[in-house]
């Protein structure tokens, strides 16, 4: 096939997604091509793979105007194209989006497809000036990698706003979180993590405050919770949204506000705004940025029960221990060692290699997991190198996140015991760490990695921008890198190798799409006390879209202080959002077997607490869904302390694989008792049910 093939015929595919290993169960966490589709007639160009399709209107300038998630519940994430516009020095709007002629041109990279697009900017009435964008979308998986260059065939213009994305959301996706663009010079803590600020824009909800920010946000993430979703996000370079046009901060606008035509929720990210004066722009100014969607498989996922281990003052976890864990259930277990905890020297060095003096200690217990059938990965911190290392002692400056006034930031806990010093992957750091995790996999029986500060921060080391140490940096963050590393991993522990990603208040599709399980929530959110958060209150993160097995941090949730059953309502919490605590409590063991009747979970699709097939009449009960074709499982939970008796209500047609005739109820009871339910009453005004305190029971539907 061509590599740069003109569209010029009517309807063409151009590629069929690679099918995965034969007997090879399917999985959205191994990557496989697309298949791009043209249909010249249309004016549409469509890029699909088994998760998820992205649209082109080749009449609209080329632009993203549809996408869909295979498994999802909206038609389009998008209610208007995803299109650039731009204010010349007289106040006159430009778009992209009113070119019905755009140049398209395709080619294949690997896996990848690579769109470009060159279109004329028009005025509301199609009339073309001489400012054009050139537009290319690289489709990787899950995510879109999508550059914008301007050029005017004078060699420049003046202009008062510049946006290179603007677009009406799907009001479905009503949840939002976004990563603040702000640095040091704009009153942001020195090192700042950069957590989600988190909101909610529903129509018809007056309360629901607008977005509006001088500052691009680093990255947005939009969720219809539990569903589906799409985010945003900026590539390492951001002097591009920062500092290309004006020279100075704070000259952006982002804007987050309600849609009333078309109804939904209107997004713009301009890196330039300035009403008043209008500002010199050269040619060849580009913006890159990413789309990203979570790749819903459409099924179920079943409790992940997992713990850890660790050099344990000297002594390794025994194979009786083992047993005890298999016996037990968990699936995955992982070495987490990275600090001295027990003040005797035996920790993992970040960066270090051998971690232990007795490696084949730590070889035995790896083995003695997967005879077992029990996963195993070791810890890895994308950010940390430990002071120790020689690598660190040659290269740290060099490597290292830096702040404005060039200082390094240590991790320490209990004093001066030491985590390590935090890196920069926009750094030799990047292929260092790489090596790091090699070695170790290439010696020791793993099924993977387990990686801590999966996140992509903010930096001000000048060697990182290819400046002299002594040179002032613009600031970037190493979020292309982060992606590198997330894609070289999913290939060098293989299709079938474990992925366990940390990444609490800071969650991103585009990396857990290449993850088997994340985890979430371990600090930035409410402690739990004495009584459990309404469900609607839980953060965003907990279940997200539902597209990973998630588990949620308990010892960073609950206070110390708080009672044991403040533990269990967590774990009901958990199993209402489909996701588990983490590592797996006593709590999670004894709420686990009223799934068990359902058999293969993975056969079933679920719906959370947010479901509208069950209706019931106290909003401290709660249910979750687990259907299949011809019956459904419905768990029922109560949140309160005291038994209560309630009114249930199911509604067939709206469970996620509809019945359209009921024939038979059933409550499950924790003994393995059954007791049989009144259909009549249950489909139509209700039936009283009585639920014990702080616990739940399962009635299967068929």
């Amino acid at each position: 096939m061509n590599a740069n093939l003109f569209f010029l015929t009517g309807t063409l595919l151009l590629g069929a997604a690679t099918p995965i290993e034969a007997g090879m169960e399917s999985s959205s966490t191994w990557p496989e091509a697309y298949s791009v589709r043209l249909d010249k007639a249309a004016g549409a160009l469509t890029l699909t793979n088994r998760f998820c399709a992205f649209e082109h209107d080749l009449k609209k300038g080329g632009a993203i105007w549809r996408i869909t998630l295979a498994h999802g519940r909206s038609a389009n994430l998008l209610v208007r194209p995803i299109g650039a516009y731009l204010r010349d020095q007289n106040g006159q709007a430009w778009t992209d989006l009113k070119d019905a002629a755009p140049r398209v041109t395709h080619r294949r990279a690997g896996l990848n497809e690579v769109v470009t697009v060159e279109s004329a900017l028009c005025d509301e009435q199609g009339r073309s000036s001489d400012l054009r964008v050139k537009t290319t979308f690289e489709y990787r998986w899950g995510c879109v990698k999508i550059r914008k260059e301007l050029r005017s065939a004078a060699g420049g213009f003046r202009a008062r706003e510049i946006c290179p994305f603007s677009t009406v959301l799907s009001p479905r996706l009503s949840d939002y979180g976004y990563r603040e663009g702000i640095a040091e010079e704009d009153g942001a803590p020195a090192f700042s993590f950069g957590s989600n600020r988190w909101g909610k824009l529903r129509l018809g909800q007056p309360g629901d405050p607008s977005l509006q920010t001088r500052f691009v946000p680093r990255s947005m993430i939009f969720v219809d919770p539990g569903v589906e979703g799409l985010e945003w996000f900026v590539g390492s370079d951001l002097a591009q949204w920062d500092l290309q046009l004006s020279g100075r901060r704070g000259q952006a606008r982002c804007s987050l506000e309600p849609s009333r035509e078309p109804p939904g929720l209107a997004l713009s990210i301009a890196p330039l705004r300035s009403p008043q004066d209008p500002v010199t722009v050269t040619n060849g100014a580009a913006w890159d940025y990413y789309l990203a969607v979570p790749l819903l498989e459409g099924r179920a996922q079943k409790p992940w029960l997992h713990t850890t281990f660790n050099r344990n003052k000297g002594l390794w976890i025994s194979a009786d221990e083992i047993r005890r864990w298999a016996e037990k259930g968990y699936q995955t277990v992982h070495c987490h060692n990275d600090g001295d905890y027990y003040d005797d020297g035996l920790f993992w060095r970040d960066g270090a290699y051998p971690s232990y003096p007795d490696m084949d200690g730590y070889n035995r217990v790896l083995k003695q997991c997967r005879e077992a059938g029990i996963r195993t990965a070791t810890y890895f911190s994308n950010k940390e190198l430990h002071p120790s290392t020689q690598e660190y002692q040659e290269h740290g400056a060099d490597w290292g996140r830096m702040n404005r006034n060039g200082d390094l930031r240590h991790n320490f806990f209990r004093g001066k015991s030491e985590f390590g010093v935090q890196m920069c992957l926009r750094s030799g750091w990047a292929e260092f760490l790489k090596l790091s995790i090699d070695r170790v996999l290439q010696n020791h029986p793993l099924d993977g990695v387990y990686y801590d500060w999966n996140v992509a921060l903010h930096c001000c080391n000048p060697l990182h921008e290819g400046k002299s140490a002594a040179a002032a940096a613009d600031g970037h963050w190493d979020m292309d890198e982060l992606l590198e590393l997330m894609a070289w991993t999913r290939q060098r522990v293989g299709p079938k190798g474990l992925v366990i990603v940390h990444n609490t208040t800071t969650p991103m599709f585009a990396l857990e799409n290449l993850a088997n399980y994340v985890v979430a929530t371990e600090w930035g959110y409410r402690k739990w006390t004495g009584r459990a958060p309404d469900l609607e209150d839980l953060p965003l993160e907990w279940s997200l879209a539902g597209a990973r097995s998630r588990g949620v941090i308990s010892y960073g949730t609950i206070d110390s202080s708080a009672p044991r059953r403040v533990h269990r309502l967590f774990a009901l919490e958990a199993f209402l959002g489909g996701v588990t605590p983490w590592p797996a409590s006593a709590e999670t063991f004894e709420l686990a077997p009223l799934l068990e009747p359902l058999g293969d979970i993975g056969e079933y699709r679920f719906a959370d607490w947010r479901n509208e097939a069950v209706t019931l009449s106290d909003r401290r009960c709660a249910s979750a869904v687990y259907s299949r074709p011809g019956e459904a499982y419905v768990l029922l939970a109560n949140l309160d302390e005291e038994s209560k008796r309630i009114t249930c209500a199911l509604h067939p047609e709206k469970l996620p694989h509809p019945l359209s005739r009921v024939t038979a109820a059933t409550r499950l009871e924790p003994a393995g008792e059954r007791s049989i339910l009144d259909v009549r009453s249950l489909l139509e005004k209700g039936m009283e049910i009585t639920l014990p305190g702080s616990d739940a029971i399962v009635v299967h539907v068929r």
